[in-house]
């Protein structure tokens, strides 16, 4: 890596990933690599089948993403890598060939190395595209399928795979094959105990890029989930949990109705529940079950009186929706003092603990009838969606996990559920 690309900086933090490539070529690996984004796993890699190739140029190599496209950009990679070793080679994107004989497939999950025997290394490199992909249990097992039934059936003995993949959930093919018994090596951002490269917990992968200030920095962003998966490598932990897997949409309804759903908190310390004001619509169906759309979350770590300004202006935005918060207690006076500064937040005793009051929204999206946007079609709920789908794919309803998010959901919910009767208005998408 040093003498062919001298613009990036020495991956000492993968030593024994790297010492696992090196020795691929005829020593039938099966690995399962983690490690996170921006660490240069992925530029490792390369270099690694680059260095393959150069030193068994009559061999077959694959190499196996999530899309086409995306192979084609790691192809390229390879491309300049190998350029700038000094090596020839021909062929097209999709495969490159050598003059000794060997030949470097690139190809997605779904098209498979099928006609095309690997008898060096097959590397798989993210399969799943991102999280809607991850948590479909179809999809999940299309890949597992693609890999049983065209990936494996073509490698050849003493060829190696090496799995790259985040773990979004349990269930996926790197849970697959580490039950199976392939050698893993999770790497994660911030050490945690029996570290694979001997740190301290609490220790950063790659302080030169990513010290631990800046790690924690991050984790504050992405919320949980996303960082328990992408940067520790942990996915999702299996059971308990009340709400499954989320159902996306990609378009609006042109008729809709709708409400809020409020959750507020008492102080704005960083390890404090969070004020949440989440919009919620209704779709009506004949003959069926109303749809409801998750269009947008607020989501600030404030106190009631300070998130009383967002409060204003969603209301100013649906001046005829409701705003629901079921409050008991002492929350009840933040509540009075919202509706005073004229916020049309309406106030409820809660049906009964955090479980209880979670399972009418649950059982809706459960169904398939309460929905989140699809980040592809709406690329602005970045800011939100994976910390709010963070708390309410955790949540158990046991009281000790934050369940702020949940709370805000199932109060929108509740207030879309009677929109019929005078607590929502009709409109058209689009208007005010």
């Amino acid at each position: 890596m040093v003498r062919v690309s001298p613009h990036l900086k020495r991956p000492r933090h993968f030593r024994k990933y790297a010492d696992l490539l090196q020795s691929g070529v005829g020593g039938g690996l099966r690995v399962v690599f983690s490690a996170p984004p921006q660490h240069g796993k992925t530029m490792v890699t390369l270099h690694a089948l680059a260095w393959v190739i150069l030193r068994y140029p009559t061999l077959r190599h694959a190499y196996v993403t999530y899309s086409q496209g995306r192979a084609r950009s790691v192809a390229r990679s390879v491309c300049r890598i190998l350029q700038a070793a000094g090596m020839h080679f021909g062929g097209g994107l999709s495969q490159l060939t050598f003059p000794e004989g060997g030949q470097c497939l690139f190809t997605s999950i779904d098209g498979g190395i099928t006609g095309e025997p690997v008898d060096g290394l097959c590397i798989i490199d993210d399969p799943v595209k991102n999280r809607k992909e991850a948590d479909s249990a179809r999809r999940r097992e299309v890949i597992r399928e693609a890999y049983t039934d065209a990936i494996e059936t073509r490698v050849h003995e003493g060829a190696s795979i090496f799995l790259l993949a985040t773990r979004w959930h349990p269930d996926d093919l790197s849970g697959t094959c580490i039950e199976q018994g392939w050698t893993r090596i999770n790497l994660p951002a911030i050490a945690e105990a029996d570290d694979p490269n001997g740190r301290a917990p609490g220790e950063a992968l790659f302080p030169d890029m990513w010290p631990a200030e800046a790690l924690h920095k991050k984790q504050s962003l992405v919320g949980e989930f996303t960082w328990s998966a992408l940067y520790q490598g942990h996915p999702r932990p299996k059971g308990g949990t009340v709400f499954h897997e989320p159902t996306y949409y990609t378009k609006l309804p042109e008729s809709y109705s709708g409400g809020f759903g409020v959750d507020l908190a008492y102080t704005a310390k960083t390890n404090s529940d969070h004020s949440i004001c989440l919009e919620m619509w209704r779709e009506d169906r004949f003959g069926m079950d109303p749809l409801y759309y998750v269009r947008h979350v607020d989501r600030a770590q404030v106190e009631a009186p300070v998130f009383m300004e967002t409060l204003k202006e969603r209301s100013q935005h649906r001046p005829h929706w409701n705003m629901l918060w079921r409050a008991s207690g002492t929350e009840k006076g933040a509540a009075q003092f919202i509706q005073m500064a004229d916020v049309p937040l309406a106030v409820q005793n809660p049906p009964g603990d955090k479980f209880v009051a979670a399972q009418s929204v649950a059982a809706a999206w459960n169904a398939g009838r309460v929905m989140v946007p699809d980040p592809e079609a709406f690329p602005e709920v970045a800011n939100w969606l994976d910390a709010f789908l963070d708390i309410v794919m955790n949540f158990t309803g046991t009281g000790k996990e934050h369940d702020d998010d949940v709370d805000a959901l199932g109060n929108a919910f509740e207030v879309c559920e009677v929109v019929d009767s005078g607590v929502g208005t009709r409109v058209r998408a689009g208007s005010r």
